[in-house]
């Protein structure tokens, strides 16, 4: 991320040098920072949700996922 930021803020500076600005260093160590985390996150994935969150599929040997099975009606406090 760090290189990311340095390059890109290192870009906008040369820029503002050459057009007498004070704008485009922090643009560009934003926009560093920002593509940085961008392909971070596509790398590495997003985080799994917690495991409440999604309902339980079972899968196959051949890692198909089948449809969860449908029993009859429980009682409370029975499984």
């Amino acid at each position: 991320m760090l290189s990311g930021m340095l390059v890109w803020g290192g870009a906008g500076w040369l820029l503002d040098r050459w057009l007498e600005t004070r704008v485009f260093t922090l643009v560009g160590v934003l926009l560093g920072l920002g593509v940085a985390i961008y392909l971070v996150v596509v790398k590495y994935g997003a985080v799994e949700p917690p495991s409440g969150a999604r309902p339980h599929t079972r899968t196959t040997p051949g890692g198909q996922r089948s449809s969860p099975r449908t029993q009859g009606p429980t009682q409370k406090g029975q499984r």
